[in-house]
């Protein structure tokens, strides 16, 4: 099938189901990079609800986060 095509079919599934093809594919370009890559992020997540459990850091709601992120990129 033609990328272009599948592209435009792509883009007419659901944000989930787009995403579920997104990380079929990433895991398709190199399985063993991607398990060390998801291993790092496995470990990052549990250090930041450590982090937040003890207090050390706070929540932010997603747009709070990304309002924070695009003030810091516009300095």
């Amino acid at each position: 099938m033609d990328s272009a095509i599948l592209t435009k079919e792509a883009l007419k599934l659901s944000a989930w189901e787009r995403a579920q093809v997104i990380d079929a594919l990433w895991q398709s370009l190199d399985p063993v990079e991607q398990t060390a890559v998801d291993e790092a992020w496995l470990a990052e997540s549990h250090d930041r609800l450590h982090a937040y459990r003890e207090g050390k850091i706070e929540a932010l709601d997603g747009e709070a986060a990304l309002n924070f992120i695009e003030s810091q990129l516009n300095k």
